[in-house]
């Protein structure tokens, strides 16, 4: 039997795929990788966000920048950090970013505003930006805008984008203060890096305590500058900065201030007038040396409820507290449109003294503008000293180791008694209504800031305690809903 040969079966042929049509003028070209689109660049006069906000004149001041111009630099912040389609490394231009951040930062930040650029400290940054001789400043003043535009627009990208350069920052602040000489004496940028590190803890909140250390440091610093080199060009400013700052530091803590020395109250001034907030500033100063006299030791949360040595001489701590709380009087007197809230902002002296009509104001360093928030900052701390003056009064007099003379001093301030108790709810009630005007303004910048501080005098020596409870509930609303999270934690945790 022979096997049955067959022939395989062809197999049927698949009709040919149509190939892609490739243009002539294109085919040689190599395929490009997957990258994030761009917006096309377009002619000068359809430039880029980035491209728009060009760096600032050395000479020019930040109040003749328009308001188009800061919109600008919120339009190139969000155009660079638009969100990627795919994954893939950050390719953000931090430095062309820098002078969209720091305008934003200013213009949010200026509570006394100058037609000399001189007033306030802040507005020398952009200037201090783009003269930087010092890495750890330019990073410092990269990473606190940055943080401060991620706290007002509830970008959470940015604001991680800005722990890394302040990381940097505080690393490259560590070695450059390494190398400093014990005798050298420091340069403004020196001075000026703490101080906004201590602005980028306020708005990132890393620790309750991160805020004060570089707010001591910055102190320090200055110290090591000494009074007479404190008096003139940018150091002046970022010194009344920080005299205002350690005024309140020292207040909480019951510690005297390095400020509050003969030579830093007076040597600084000799050149430069001291205005209305400075003069308020001068009266708080001086409190926490009262309470050494009376042998308070310990913070304000504690140093009130403990009672005053027998040995200690109050004839002499209750005249000076109370000649401070006329010169509080005198201050109002003379200054009394920064005792309440206003009603708009008002165009002053450069002194502060003397509203001026702000129909055809000639524009020359001698006339500033002061913001609602700036006035509302001063009229709190204000009302604060009143309270801190009165309880202290009060403690003073009612104290068993009080003199019990007849004289008519005495006498006169034994009866006042229960007023010290009335005026001091009087002036918790409107520390906690200037507040409540402040928060309704949805306020940012560093006026709001310094506001916090009447505010925690409230919560520690609040007659009553409802009005201590309000003043915390502000607080801890003021840290959740505003973006200070940092600088209201770091007063809770007093």
């Amino acid at each position: 039997m022979t096997d049955k040969v067959t022939k395989p079966r062809a197999r049927k042929k698949r009709e040919p795929k149509s190939t892609a049509v490739v243009p002539e003028d294109v085919s040689h070209q190599h395929a490009r990788p997957l990258e994030v689109r761009t917006p096309k660049q377009e002619p000068d006069d359809e430039a880029s966000p980035v491209q728009a906000v060009s760096a600032p004149d050395h000479e020019l001041s930040l109040n003749s920048r328009t308001q188009s111009e800061v919109g600008d630099s919120v339009g190139a912040v969000r155009w660079q950090y638009k969100l990627p389609i795919l994954y893939q490394p950050s390719k953000i231009q931090a430095e062309a970013l820098d002078i969209a951040f720091i305008s934003h930062f200013v213009d949010r930040n200026q509570g006394v505003r100058s037609f000399s650029p001189g007033i306030p400290w802040i507005t020398h940054l952009p200037v201090l930006h783009t003269r930087a001789t010092k890495l750890p400043l330019t990073l410092s003043i990269r990473a606190a805008s940055m943080a401060f535009y991620a706290k007002v627009h509830q970008d959470p990208t940015i604001m991680v984008d800005s722990y890394k350069w302040y990381t940097m920052s505080l690393h490259s602040q560590r070695m450059s203060l390494s190398r400093l000489l014990v005798n050298s004496v420091p340069e403004d940028e020196e001075v000026l890096v703490p101080i906004i590190l201590a602005m980028y803890e306020v708005y990132a909140g890393t620790t309750s305590t991160s805020v004060f250390q570089h707010l001591t440091a910055a102190t320090k610093i200055l110290e090591m500058r000494g009074p007479v080199n404190c008096g003139s060009g940018v150091s002046f400013p970022l010194f009344r900065a920080m005299r205002v700052s350690d005024s309140h530091k020292s207040m909480v803590y019951n510690h005297p201030s390095v400020f509050s020395t003969p030579d830093w109250m007076e040597l600084p001034f000799q050149t430069q007038a001291r205005n209305a907030h400075m003069c308020l500033v001068d009266i708080l100063l001086v409190i926490p040396d009262r309470m050494r006299e009376c042998e308070l030791e310990g913070k304000m949360s504690s140093s009130f409820s403990k009672p005053i040595p027998p040995h200690v001489d109050l004839v002499s701590v209750r005249e000076r507290t109370l000649q401070l709380l006329s010169d509080v009087d005198a201050w109002a007197k003379r200054y009394p449109h920064l005792t309440s809230t206003p009603n708009g902002p008002q165009y002053v002296t450069e002194d502060m003294g003397t509203i001026l009509d702000d129909i055809g104001l000639p524009q020359n360093p001698s006339v500033i503008m002061l913001s609602e928030g700036f006035i509302a900052l001063t009229a709190a701390t204000y009302e604060a000293i009143r309270l801190i003056l009165s309880m202290l009064l009060y403690k003073i007099t009612s104290s068993p180791s009080s003199p019990a003379d007849s004289t008519d001093s005495h006498q006169s301030t034994r009866s006042r008694l229960p007023s010290f108790v009335a005026n001091s709810i009087t002036f918790s009630k409107s520390v906690l209504d200037i507040s409540a005007y402040i928060e309704s303004t949805h306020p940012v910048g560093f006026d709001f800031m310094r506001s916090v501080f009447p505010l925690v005098v409230v919560a520690i020596l609040g007659p009553l305690e409802e009005e201590q409870k309000a003043a915390s509930r502000m607080l801890k609303r003021w840290g959740e809903m505003n973006g200070m999270k940092g600088l209201t934690a770091a007063w809770l945790h007093i």
